[in-house]
């Protein structure tokens, strides 16, 4: 493309993106970003800045006018999200509800920043999988974690215990081996040395079973601390993703075609645009009215 071409094409481009702008027609807006950021190979993002000659208030209003048909189209096609003016989108409308994620007005989609806000879709589909068990299987694992190491006390405890429980015979076996004419009189005397310092083993074996079971109590302890405090939230936290489930359930075949659904936000926008491309216009008019 030559400079007079090139010339041409801009002013051509930034008329129609005036038009659009005069028109209020949010499809002819979406579709101005779209061409730019593929001819110039810009991030969506990006393209308003380059549009408006990164007039940041100008950005701001061209933002503020197309979230506003987006975030109620969003509203209609995922009822049960609750998206606020400035894009938080919110998942239902009861207690202890999560954030889903931000929508972003130049992408057209529900961008998920947080830890938690990623969580949410493999939350529901552990739960898909098995509804009636998706509580009981939380709980266990955390009965496990919470008492890991006091299960691990309790088997060095029971290795000591047997440690000492087997001391008794080798002493009884030892005097046996010792008795008996002048062989059992000559092995008393080479293992002297050795004899007196089993009573001292023993006592160091007493001392070390003593000393896990101690442990292994205040482990125990802890131990149940931590899971009576950890289990109610994990009950409540059940019960939102159960919640979330049946919203899905409600509108959806299945978690797949929600799923599916969430990926395809930005050309169901602009199919539902192409079929009604005054939406905004339609709706600061009825504003207008009311």
């Amino acid at each position: 493309m030559d400079i007079e071409k090139s010339l041409d094409y801009q002013k051509r481009f930034f008329t129609n993106f005036a038009a659009a702008w005069q028109d209020h027609s949010d499809l002819d807006l979406y579709r101005g970003i779209d061409a730019t950021a593929d001819a110039l190979r810009l991030d969506l993002s990006e393209v308003p800045g380059y549009i408006l000659a990164y007039d940041k208030q100008a950005q701001s209003e061209l933002r503020a006018y197309l979230q506003k048909g987006l975030v109620e189209w969003l509203q209609t096609y995922i009822p049960f999200f609750e998206v606020s003016a400035d894009g938080i989108v919110m998942f239902g409308d009861w207690y202890h509800r999560r954030q889903f994620g931000v929508l972003d007005v130049w992408t057209r989609q529900i961008m998920q920043y947080s830890d938690a806000e990623r969580q949410i879709l493999p939350d529901l589909e552990t739960y898909a999988a098995d509804p009636e068990n998706y509580l009981k299987k939380r709980l266990a694992n955390l009965h496990d974690e919470a008492y890991s190491e006091a299960d691990h006390l309790q088997s060095r405890l029971e290795q000591a215990q047997a440690a000492v429980a087997a001391e008794p015979d080798a002493l009884t076996r030892s005097s046996r081996e010792r008795s008996g004419g002048f062989k059992g009189l000559m092995k008393n005397f080479i293992d002297q040395p050795e004899d007196e310092e089993t009573p001292q083993s023993s006592h160091a074996d007493s001392s070390e079973v003593a000393s896990l079971q101690s442990q292994l109590n205040a482990a125990r302890a802890e131990a149940q601390a931590r899971y009576d405090e950890e289990k109610r939230q994990i009950q409540v936290e059940a019960a939102v993703t159960n919640y979330e489930y049946q919203a899905i359930i409600s509108q959806y075949s299945s978690l797949q075609q929600f799923e599916n659904s969430l990926q395809h936000i930005a050309d169901s926008y602009m199919a539902s645009l192409a079929a009604g491309p005054q939406l905004a216009a339609q709706k600061e008019s009825d504003d207008d009215n009311a």
